[in-house]
């Protein structure tokens, strides 16, 4: 029972918070999903320069995909290459993940 509970709060936070999105792996076919993007901006220094590149920390429910470092999310026009290993969440419904922000 603790097990629907929390699979249907997933699924709500996904259906408030997130938005539809292209996920097009390196190997297969793209498809569209709902992922919960948050995109801040992080500053990296570089010797006496700063560089601001913009890293999106992406969320997609482990129910509709497995995402791997190399794939593609396309979202409002903005293209996210995942640049590291995706991990589940402790509920084992959820990958997070670190994505760059390659084309816009």
């Amino acid at each position: 029972m603790f097990r629907e509970a929390l699979e249907t709060a997933v699924n709500d936070i996904f259906d408030h918070l997130g938005q539809e999105v292209v996920f097009k792996p390196k190997n297969g076919d793209s498809s569209s999903l709902i992922a919960v993007i948050k995109q801040p901006e992080n500053p990296y220094e570089i010797g006496d320069s700063q560089i601001v590149k913009q890293i999106a920390e992406i969320s997609l429910k482990a129910a509709d995909v497995t995402p791997k470092v190399g794939d593609i999310i396309e979202a409002n026009s903005k293209k996210y290459k995942i640049f590291e290993e995706p991990l589940l969440d402790a509920s084992t419904l959820i990958w997070r993940f670190n994505a760059t922000l390659v084309g816009e």
